[in-house]
């Protein structure tokens, strides 16, 4: 680097100063390019916004620093402390009155965004060169699905036609069926920007018909065969139905022609039960007992041909898979590719792009921009410092973006710059990568490093800070301990690291300068662990020490001032590994007046409030089916009790709208009002639902039925905001002329059934926050309960399976140099770079190493969710015999086994004792929840209530 004029911020480091203060001080520093790790709670968006202002300061203008961050929120907050800062130096004298001037008339040239943003700002900077439509838009993410369904609709139409002339495809749908196919394209379509490479990465070089692979077959089999006496092996078999069959299908095999396809796959399968068990072992005994042979002699020979034939049948078998699995990858391809055109039209036909589509024009934007040599002076000339938030959450595909960004200038090209050199800096932690569904990689931030380190070898750009500001004394070295003992992967790229960069310092000496935390609880209050025999008690036992925390006053450290306080139903975070059996929660805390919020995360359509209103509107377009009306008359706007659905079922259409049914004096009292009222009212619906809009239809019903007082209680705000957005999304849908009554019904059907739209956003200051542990990233509670740790995640494995990169045992043996650099990426090639393709039943080597992948993943997990704590910390799981039931996949099964083993412990002592690497840690046994639960009040009602039931406002609407 050359020699460059010193700022004022060019500090000279202590002699006493520690690794954490020396990256802090490393990271801000402008001159330098920095790739910063910054552990949970640390500070990092603190650091991130002094370097942005210290570049400002340095005297770069705005418009030539770009900072990209990962959600809308984030990126509007750091914008406010930018600025926030920026008006703090001014007030201090830190900026001379010119300078403030200066930058004062740039603030609108602050550009914070996300990936996102930045690409269609981009692509709408430079539209011709993107080979864009000037006028495009953002394809609206309710729409997405529509559209999806509408491309896949026209490509297995299209597919269903090809098959007949396409082996691969006909096998392809023969083998998955149009609704797993269409599922599975869904999917594809999402990833298509690692699909697509994938697929032909696998593909190239390997060709393979269903011909070629049943001839493989037959000749893997007959091998097989001759090294036994095929007729020794049909005369011993047993003397059971379905072997003659067999019997008869071997000697065809030995003979020409070969056998057909289908049958040989028939043959093949019954072979397989014969010599195989069902994990595809080869078998020591015969599957038949002794009694199903004609003689003892005949059973003890063909144990001995079974146990032969086995290793070789084995073989065919795999051979066969891999064979028949590159066939389907190649029909797989062939579809993949019709659903992209068919896609893209429909989105064209629209004028709008998704965000797959604005991440690859943008690449393919910034990799031509070498023939619009204007376009690029412009874009050279603007971006000099590239500043990225979150990078641990980064895909392949959106670190070359970056590299794209900085490609001119870190090789020396370009054009003359400003002040001072460009720079990049990038800042995450490793730990807290937890969006591997998402393609988001752990390796990109070892692999962005080396290239950050490599633009300047002589001012190394790796730092780590480790200071956190978050939690307590006693939860860091619970954290630490936890961590390290954590069963490590030492083999893999993408493992779960804890070292020394990683630990969080406790002395009171951690940083030069710094207090240590004060008031910090005692080692009882911190931890915690609640366990039960059910999920069920698991749940009342959680709730019951929320409530006790509230009606007892425990004290939390304010976030924003650091006194103590009373704690809040805000101040808890109760959080899941995934989605089931929060319900149970919510009941529990219900029952202790306790009010909650369900985040973001957890399904939105299985809201009741959210059910009610999809019952109303599928009833009101077809209010003669008697499927709807049952689910309309037992939906809270009616509520019909079973019993009264039983009584009046079949004819449950006819009971709201035509004569009285007989069984109405048979009817419980109030199912009987409750019938009645609702028969006054459906007719003139049905009638209005003809003759307005369907957002006011739905107003028009919840306000005749009294609908807010159904949903009163301790979830009241949250069923509110649900409603709100519901109903927002009808009026958004109509807004655009898809609006009737019956294509709403199918449109939310598609939705509901997606499972993974969140429940609505509401300002929870006032209830306790239910989500999951990936909601909950970025968050932090004073008082955080993870539960169901014995839960595992519940994911079903897909039908298509596309891994971009395998993690191979040696590094870099696959892919050529040549092939590394035509992807853009040598840096990310650790794992060798093989992709890996894999449809149906069919299990590879990839599909292991996803497993160990999730594995190292749930890891991370659990560290993101041990982390968001502030002042308490607690466990609860379910128990069995003494132990903790831990599923596969479970947060719970990746925790230390001394420390399962004694939250496994069963007794009445209140607290218990683990032993960590370096410290000892009491922890709390939270006792059973009492036959009767705690009732808490709080001290005012700060919910806010409907006003006589009006209809309920949708956002924006006063």
């Amino acid at each position: 680097m050359p020699d460059q004029v010193r700022f004022q911020f060019d500090v000279t480091p202590e002699p006493q100063e520690t690794p954490d203060a020396r990256a802090r001080r490393l990271a801000v520093d402008p001159l330098r390019n920095v790739a910063l790790e910054a552990s949970a709670g640390t500070g990092k968006t603190r650091v991130l916004v002094d370097r942005y202002v210290r570049l400002i300061e340095a005297g770069v203008a705005p418009r030539n620093i770009l900072a990209i961050t990962f959600t809308r929120k984030a990126a509007a907050e750091m914008r406010q402390r930018v600025m926030a800062t920026l008006r703090q130096r001014h007030r201090d004298g830190g900026l001379t009155p010119e300078r403030w001037r200066e930058i004062r008339d740039a603030l609108n040239d602050i550009s914070i965004s996300t990936i996102d943003a930045f690409c269609l700002s981009l692509l709408h900077e430079f539209p011709l060169e993107a080979g864009v439509d000037p006028g495009f838009d953002l394809a609206d993410e309710t729409e997405t699905p529509r559209f999806v369904e509408s491309s896949l609709d026209s490509a297995l139409a299209i597919g269903r036609a090809i098959s007949l002339d396409d082996p691969d495809v006909a096998l392809l749908m023969t083998e998955l069926g149009e609704p797993r196919l269409r599922k599975a394209l869904t999917a594809l379509l999402d990833r298509r920007l690692v699909a697509r490479d994938a697929l032909n990465r696998f593909l190239r070089g390997r060709e393979m018909t269903i011909d070629a692979a049943c001839h493989r077959l037959i000749h893997a089999l007959r091998g097989a065969m001759s090294s036994i006496s095929v007729h020794a092996f049909i005369s011993t078999g047993p003397d059971v139905p379905g072997f003659d069959l067999l019997a008869g299908e071997m000697r065809e095999l030995m003979q020409d022609p070969p056998l057909p396809p289908p049958r040989l796959r028939g043959l093949l399968g019954r072979l397989s039960d014969l010599v195989l068990t069902k994990q595809g072992e080869p078998r020591k005994r015969p599957a038949n007992v002794k009694a199903d042979f004609r003689s003892p002699a005949d059973y003890e020979r063909h144990k001995v041909i079974v146990s032969g034939l086995g290793p070789h049948v084995q073989a065919a078998v795999e051979a066969f898979k891999r064979d028949i699995n590159l066939v389907l990858a190649r029909g797989v391809r062939r579809l993949f590719a019709i659903a992209q055109d068919e896609y893209g039209r429909t989105l064209d036909k629209h004028g709008v792009l998704d965000f797959a589509d604005l991440l690859e024009r943008t690449l393919k934007l910034l990799g031509q921009m070498e023939e619009f040599s204007r376009s690029r002076y412009r874009l050279e000339s603007r971006y000099e410092h590239v500043l990225v938030d979150e990078f641990q959450d980064t895909s392949r595909a959106q670190w070359r973006l970056v590299r794209e960004l900085v490609r001119a200038w870190s090789a020396g090209e370009g054009l003359s710059h400003g002040p001072i050199p460009p720079s990049i800096f990038i800042v995450g932690d490793r730990k807290q990568s937890i969006y591997g569904f998402r393609d988001a990689e752990v390796t990109v931030l070892d692999a962005a490093a080396e290239f950050i380190d490599a633009l300047r070898p002589e001012a190394p750009a790796r730092a780590a800070i480790t200071r956190s500001f978050r939690s307590v004394r006693e939860l860091l070295l619970f954290v630490n301990d936890v961590c390290v003992a954590i069963e490590k992967a030492e083999d893999r790229p993408d493992a779960f690291r804890y070292s020394e960069t990683d630990a969080f310092p406790t002395s009171a000496e951690a940083t030069v300068g710094e207090p240590a935390i004060e008031g910090t609880p005692s080692q009882s209050d911190a931890i915690g662990i609640v366990t039960a025999d059910s999920d069920a008690a698991q749940a009342e036992a959680v709730a019951d020490e929320i409530a006790r925390l509230l009606i007892e006053g425990a004290t939390i450290r304010d976030r924003d001032t650091g006194v103590r306080r009373p704690i809040g139903p805000g101040d808890i975070g109760v959080l899941f590994r995934t989605r089931e059996s929060h319900s149970l929660f919510e009941a529990a805390l219900a029952r202790r007046g306790v009010p909650y919020y369900v985040y973001k995360g957890l399904g939105f359509f299985d809201a009741d409030e959210v059910k009610d209103v999809l019952a109303l509107v599928a009833y009101l377009a077809d209010p003669g089916s008697n499927l709807r009306a049952a689910a309309f008359l037992r939906s809270r706007i009616v509520q019909l009790s079973d019993e009264a659905l039983k009584r009046l079922a079949p004819g449950l259409a006819s009971a709201l709208t035509g004569d009285l049914p007989h069984a109405l004096d048979a009817l419980q009292d109030d199912d009987r009002e409750r019938l009645l009222l609702a028969r006054e009212s459906v007719g003139a619906w049905i009638k209005d639902a003809d003759q307005v809009p369907p957002a006011e239809i739905v107003d028009r019903v919840l306000a005749d039925s009294a609908y807010a007082v159904e949903i009163g209680g301790a979830g009241f705000a949250q069923a509110r905001e649900n409603l709100k957005k519901i109903r927002g999304l009808i009026r958004r849908i109509q807004n655009r002329g898809y609006a009737t009554l019956a294509r709403l019904t199918d449109y939310f059907d598609g939705l509901a059934a997606g499972g993974d739209e969140s429940n609505a956003i509401i300002d929870a200051a006032d209830a306790v926050n239910l989500m999951t542990v990936h909601a909950a990233k970025g968050l932090e509670f004073p008082v955080v309960f993870i539960v169901n740790i014995g839960k595992g995640s519940g994911g079903t494995r897909g039908d298509i399976r596309i891994t971009s990169v395998a993690y191979p045992r040696s590094a870099r043996d696959h892919d050529t140099e040549q092939e590394q650099e035509e992807d853009g990426e040598p840096h990310l090639r650790q794992g060798g770079g093989q992709a890996s393709v894999t449809i149906s039943d069919h299990e590879s080597a990839a599909d292991r190493d996803d497993e160990e992948k999730d594995h190292e993943e749930t890891k991370r997990l659990l560290y993101v969710a041990l982390t968001r704590a502030r002042d308490r910390l607690y466990l609860a799981g379910t128990i069995a015999s003494g132990k903790l039931t831990l599923q596969r996949g479970s947060i719970g099964r990746v925790l230390p086994a001394s420390l399962t083993a004694v939250m496994g412990l069963g007794g009445a002592q209140p607290e218990v004792i683990w032993a960590g690497a370096a410290s000892t840690h009491a922890i709390r046994r939270v006792p059973a929840s009492g036959a009767t639960p705690r009732a808490w009040r709080p001290r005012f009602d700060s919910r806010n209530r409907l006003n006589d039931h009006a209809p309920l406002p949708i956002d924006g609407e006063r």
